[in-house]
């Protein structure tokens, strides 16, 4: 067994780390929210366009990826922030939150007769949450607590081949030590869902992939828009892939070939039993990795082939290449290069050894070179049109 230093939480789960976010309701609060994450160290400002004239299923998936992160195992409480009465309510929220047994507070910017009483009073909640959240201990904890997240992003001919074996071998380390895993991506199995079917711990989670893969072709197709048309992205084909069912076997192979226990929706939590998942998400990264954050994951392995800045605040986001060359182009954008496994002496089980001690250092405290530059992107996926 593997033990890690983490934060113990009223609910039971353990973070890796201890933040204070900002949670705005509706864009309307966005400015508050900055401005008070610019005066308070350490909090997190959770901003957006959406929580307002949305159709109730949009109203529903923004409600839960909020509450995702206001309750995420990295997260100590949440200061949630509302402009005035919203669809997406921000003292229910708050309640939702203190259910968790974490510490909240619902400021709205109406009652406080303002913003600059809204932001007095979103600084003073907030300086009072971060200065407890300080005086937590980190605690040692079996690494089964863990829950791993996978996105890739700017993927290129080396991904499949180096850099997504690698996150496979250290995803499923992670699993075997009775932890989870999960990636995302939906859209980008085209050309590879019936492999991936077959790989279901049953009939039916094998199913319910091809349900889904089935699902975002005809939603893609009614918008008059052929994703085979349009995918591989630009900068993947830049990078040498040609077509969307190569880009879908080659980015499938950082799920590793063991079974899939299950798919989860967008933003939904990841289930407790050990094992590799999927959560249903649009392509596009940013909405992707968003999702798995509020689903739980604690860290987020981007497996890039160009380099990225793809990254989120509340999941501490490693960036793996084995392409060489972006390795030396945007040295900032990758924590652990294992380039040596493609153009060197060196095997996939040392690249797995790699990102795995990178891993183990960073659930332990190590900031990742995203957190150190303040980079990170929160992006809800939508299903409909604002009303």
């Amino acid at each position: 067994m593997t033990d890690f230093l983490g934060y113990e939480r009223s609910d039971g789960s353990i973070g890796i780390r201890n933040f204070v976010p900002i949670i705005a309701t509706a864009p309307y609060a966005n400015d508050t929210v900055k401005r008070a994450a610019e005066i308070v160290d350490d909090a997190i400002p959770i901003t957006h366009p959406l929580g307002r004239c949305q159709t109730k299923p949009d109203v529903f998936q923004t409600y839960r990826t909020l509450l995702g992160y206001a309750t995420h195992p990295n997260t100590y409480g949440a200061v949630v922030v509302a402009h005035a009465g919203e669809i997406v309510d921000g003292d229910e929220l708050a309640d939702d939150i203190a259910e968790t047994g974490r510490p909240s507070a619902s400021i709205n910017i109406h009652d406080e007769k303002g913003v600059m009483n809204g932001l007095k009073a979103t600084v003073n909640a907030t300086r009072e949450m971060v200065q407890d959240a300080s005086a937590q201990q980190r605690q040692p904890h079996d690494i089964s607590n863990l829950t791993f997240g996978i996105n890739c992003a700017t993927s290129d001919t080396t991904s499949g081949l180096c850099q997504h074996k690698a996150t496979a071998g250290a995803a499923w380390r992670l699993i075997d030590e009775g932890g989870r895993a999960v990636f995302a991506e939906t859209p980008e199995f085209f050309g590879g869902e019936e492999g991936l079917a077959e790989r279901a711990v049953n009939d039916d989670v094998a199913q319910k992939i091809l349900d889904y893969v089935d699902n975002w072709d005809q939603r893609l197709q009614e918008t008059g828009y052929d994703v085979r048309g349009a995918q591989p992205t630009p900068d993947n084909m830049d990078g040498g892939l040609t077509t969307i069912e190569e880009k879908a076997l080659g980015a499938l192979v950082k799920s590793g070939d063991g079974p899939i226990q299950d798919l989860v929706d967008y933003a939904e939590q990841i289930p407790e039993e050990s094992g590799m998942y999927i959560m249903d998400s649009p392509g596009h990264g940013a909405e992707s990795v968003t999702g798995i954050g509020a689903g739980g994951a604690h860290f987020m392995i981007i497996s890039t082939g160009q380099g990225h800045t793809l990254s989120n605040a509340i999941m501490p986001t490693i960036k793996i290449t084995g392409n060489p060359g972006s390795a030396e182009r945007v040295p900032e954008e990758t924590d652990v290069d294992v380039s040596e496994a493609l153009v060197g002496d060196q095997t996939i089980d040392w690249a797995t050894d790699e990102l795995w001690d990178e891993i183990m250092e960073v659930v332990n405290g190590k900031q990742t070179l995203s957190e150190v530059l303040g980079e990170s992107q929160f992006a809800i996926h939508r299903i409909g049109p604002s009303t």
